[in-house]
């Protein structure tokens, strides 16, 4: 057995807080858990030996070996025990007892000898009063004797009984209730409240490496708490900015204590350490464990967590207002203590850990992970966004704008033996993260392509921090193989944003692969970085200002900001934020089945311990999950929530808006079915012109309609405007429907025994002109287009002996909703191929233009789609995308949500 004496001697009060309260470590931890298994050992051996007296108090024999002063805990795989870490004062009345147990007979005769001196001075002397007096002073005596004996007595016997070790399921004193709770809220939480911090971690590391966070499950045991305490504000160090100069420190550094300081400001503060461990279930499924699925590539890894130990430090900044906490501080007092174990490619592989190497290498990386995190590192979390209050948004994730206008190639390099030498496009990415944000439209057979394109790619204080390059990249498209690289241009973000609000031309030589070297052609383009704009004073609104007890307006009014300033419509650009909160009574009128059959239901008895269960019959449950459409262009979707009718997503996604006055967002709610097509239950259109009429930023349900079901979904909505202005006429829609409003007329030598229009979404074959003419009607007047600013219109015009003729009109040109006569030339070429791929209308090296004569027509690009884009939805093959969008915008028109025409508010 363990010796008592390798125990630290318990600190005396008066010693720093500190040393009089060590925190709980791992080594003390692993101490206790010995020395306990040793006693229970000791005491089956010597169950029949005498109790042991000392100063009139017995020692349990379960802690025979544990000092005065001393809490023997076995906080992990044992019965339910007091697990509070600190020496508590014993209370101790043997001197009392053995002075009333000595001084019995003196206190009797006092008594005695005091009622009868009290009873003569009021009645009298004689014989006769000293009789009287006798009795009540007797008796008195007597009660008191009796009395003080008992006590006595009474304490001896229960200083000669052995105490019973407290077996209960609650202690007094103890952080038993903690653990309770933390078991109770374990069971509570669901898998989908892990799944969003996987999703959120993905989002992370994604520009880290190709791994990813497949699944994360926090198994059936709970964590446990070993110890909470209460410290003052000096013990927590560093975690406590103060205010003053430190010379010594770095810039950055002096700006996060600031930073700090100023969060501290006008707070209450609770100082809080907390030990916490885990211990897995043994011999139990891997996935009730606490574990990690990894993929790392193609590569699957997964990690079961086995036990760890750590202790914590809190900093709680209080709120006023719900729900009442507002920042959390936390930091390490040391690295953690965990026990993993890691397997790669199926979860029942070898342990890699087993091997000593790698195991050291893993111990290592945890601790250097954790390094950040160990005091006097700290980090802090404003709390509002995980636990409830007001999910409104102040800001958006992204600071602005990069605008990238594409122009031209010239003089690229050839790639193919065969034919024109190329088939260029171009990409734009980070340097440092290169999946591609951008892609220009493929120009089949051109060595000197004009895309004329913009690209707007949103940039956040990641990219910044991470000192990125913009990347351009030439590629050459193979259909035969993978693409190839032609040449690339990158150009420093952080120039840019140093210089904001101003576009810069750029003729760029194409650099090569290898470092320094250059590749053929020249890339004409120009690049600007455009900040959000400030809000002002001129927008706001009496939405935030201050109100008195009773309500009213006090007259204080608060600053400007999302909350209380509406959008600027002088300045309609700018990024939207959509954050898709949860759906919540969702019911679904035609389900695939009635129910979903007999369930047994997991019940507990009085006592709450659990039971056999019981067979339940449950009605169908839909399996959910939601597509955003922002001008009939499919921009989102969350994951499916499986098997309820209230899934919280929390699922946030930011985007470019041309014009927020035009702008329409729809969400739809969609049910998940095999063996057929998902239906959707419902959908929720937000015109944001009607929605943004108080604040910048809102939160709130709205009532899904148009589909086979019923609910509510809560949505969270914030623009924030940049400064820049783009032309009217690339402020529409890119999905729409191109519209003949007159007759087509020729002019000319152009032929016409045939005509064909297209455009990107589809393809109107005419018969011949009647007297140069041709009356269109609904549907061959209206053209399906997808990408408005990436495609023309082509009239194509055929004679008898295939001789044909074109006229193009480039629909970027095009102001939505505008009805405009057009007279375009038709022109006879050698290379049809460029002067309907590039944005070309004159005559180059490459190529040779006829004019042959004219045709005239009144059109407009109407934004937004409608019922005649339905006859191409399999064109060039099915798009799940474009079905959805489709099938959203026809829930939507049939009750009455949308309209044919999208007007600007």
């Amino acid at each position: 057995m363990a010796d008592v004496n390798d125990l630290p001697e318990p600190k005396q009060y008066g010693a720093p807080y500190s040393e009089r309260n060590p925190p709980p470590n791992v080594q003390d931890f692993r101490r206790h858990e010995k020395l306990k298994e040793e006693n229970i050992a000791a005491q089956k051996e010597s169950s029949s030996s005498a109790v042991k007296q000392s100063d009139g108090l017995a020692d349990a024999p379960i802690l025979a070996s544990t000092r005065a002063g001393a809490t023997d805990d076995v906080p992990i795989g044992a019965e339910k025990s007091n697990v509070l870490l600190h020496p508590t004062p014993d209370v101790d009345f043997g001197k009392v007892i053995k002075v009333l147990q000595k001084d019995t007979l003196l206190i009797c005769y006092v008594v005695f000898g005091a009622i009868m001196v009290l009873n003569l001075l009021l009645i009298g002397g004689g014989w006769r009063a000293i009789l009287k007096s006798t009795f009540p002073a007797s008796g008195v005596a007597a009660g008191v004797y009796f009395v003080l004996e008992s006590v006595v007595q009474k304490e001896i016997e229960y200083d000669q009984t052995p105490p019973k070790v407290e077996k209960l399921k609650f202690v007094p004193e103890s952080v038993e209730w903690m653990n309770t709770l933390t078991a109770t809220l374990w069971a509570t939480l669901q898998q989908e409240f892990f799944d969003n911090i996987a999703s959120q971690a993905n989002d992370v590391i994604k520009g880290y490496g190709p791994a990813k966070i497949v699944e994360l499950g926090h198994g059936v045991s709970p964590v446990r708490v070993l110890s909470m305490r209460s410290l003052p504000d000096e013990e927590f160090g560093a975690l406590v900015p103060a205010h003053g100069i430190d010379r010594e420190s770095s810039l950055a550094d002096r700006k996060a204590r600031e930073k700090a300081i100023e969060r501290e400001e006008g707070g209450i503060f609770y100082n809080l350490e907390i030990a916490v461990a885990y211990h897995a279930r043994p011999n139990v499924d891997r996935k009730l464990h606490m574990h990690i699925d990894i993929l790392a590539g193609p590569l699957p890894i997964f990690v079961v967590v086995n036990e760890f130990v750590a202790t914590i430090r809190l900093r709680l900044q209080m709120h006023p207002d719900l729900p009442f906490l507002k920042n959390v501080t936390f930091a390490l007092t040391e690295p953690p203590r965990v026990d993993s174990s890691v397997s790669i490619g199926v979860p029942w592989a070898f342990d890699l850990l087993n091997l000593p190497i790698i195991d050291s290498v893993l111990k290592s990386q945890i601790d250097k992970a954790a390094a950040d995190f160990v005091q006097p590192k700290s980090m802090s979390l404003d709390m509002t966004v995980y636990i409830g209050g007001s999910d409104e948004r102040e800001e958006t994730t992204a600071t602005g704008l990069l605008i990238v206008k594409i122009h031209r190639a010239i003089k690229l390099a050839r790639q193919d033996t065969r034919g024109p030498g190329a088939d260029p496009y171009l990409t734009i990415a980070f340097s440092k993260y290169e999946k591609p944000m951008y892609a220009t439209r493929i120009i089949k057979g051109d060595r000197n392509p004009v895309w004329e394109e913009s690209a707007v790619i949103m940039i956040s204080a990641e990219h910044i921090k991470r000192k990125e390059n913009v990347l351009l990249r030439l590629w050459d498209s193979d259909t035969m193989g993978s693409d190839d690289i032609a040449g690339s241009v990158e150009f420093p973000l952080l120039d840019l944003v140093m210089k904001p609000g101003k576009m810069h031309k750029r003729k760029d030589q194409l650099q090569g692969d290898v470092a320094g070297t250059d590749a053929e052609g020249i890339l004409e383009w120009e690049i600007g970085y455009f900040e959000k704009t400030e809000f002002h004073e001129k927008h706001r609104t009496e939405r935030m200002d201050a109100k008195d007890h009773r309500g009213q307006r006090t007259g204080e009014k608060a600053k400007p900001t999302a909350l209380n300033t509406v959008p600027d419509s002088e300045t309609p650009t700018g990024i939207l934020g959509l954050t898709i909160h949860q759906c919540i009574n969702v019911k679904v009128n035609n389900p695939p089945k009635k129910s979903m059959g007999q369930v047994k239901v997991q019940t507990q008895d009085s006592d709450g311990e659990d039971d056999d269960g019981e067979m339940e019959h449950i009605e169908y449950v839909p399996s959910l999950y939601c597509t955003a459409h922002l001008n009939d262009r499919y921009i989102y979707g969350t994951r499916v929530k499986s098997i309820t009718s209230a899934p919280t997503f929390n699922s946030t996604t930011e985007q470019f808006i041309r014009d927020w006055r035009l702008a329409t967002v729809t969400i739809g709610v969609w049910d998940t079915r095999k063996h057929e097509d998902d239906v959707l239950v419902g959908v929720v259109v937000l015109k944001l012109s009607e929605v943004f009429t108080e604040s910048s930023s809102l939160v709130r349900f709205y009532d899904l309609r148009g589909g086979c079901g019923t609910g509510r979904m809560r949505l969270g909505l914030i623009f924030r405007s940049v400064a820049t202005k783009l032309d009217k006429n690339l402020l529409g829609f890119s999905a729409g429907t191109f519209t003949f409003t007159s007759s087509i007329k020729v002019a000319g030598n152009v032929n016409t025994q045939k005509l064909k229009v297209r455009a990107s979404g589809a393809k109107r074959n005419l018969k011949g002109a009647h007297f140069h003419e041709w009356e269109l009607e609904k549907p061959l007047s209206h053209i399906p287009v997808l990408y408005r600013y990436l495609s023309p219109v082509v009239l194509e015009f055929s004679s008898l002996l295939k001789d044909k003729q074109y006229a193009v009109l480039w629909l970027f040109k095009l102001v939505d909703g505008e009805n405009t006569h057009f007279e375009l030339p038709v022109y006879k070429t050698d290379n049809p191929d460029r002067l309907t791929q590039n944005v070309v209308s004159q005559a180059d090296d490459h190529m040779i233009l006829e004019k042959v004569g004219t045709v005239a027509f009144n059109a407009k690009f109407s934004p937004g789609i409608d019922d005649t884009h339905e006859a191409f939805l399999d064109a060039g093959g099915f798009d799940d995308q474009r079905w959805r969008t489709f099938q959203v915008w026809k829930a939507a028109s049939e009750c009455g949500l949308r309209s044919d025409e999208v007007k600007r508010s």
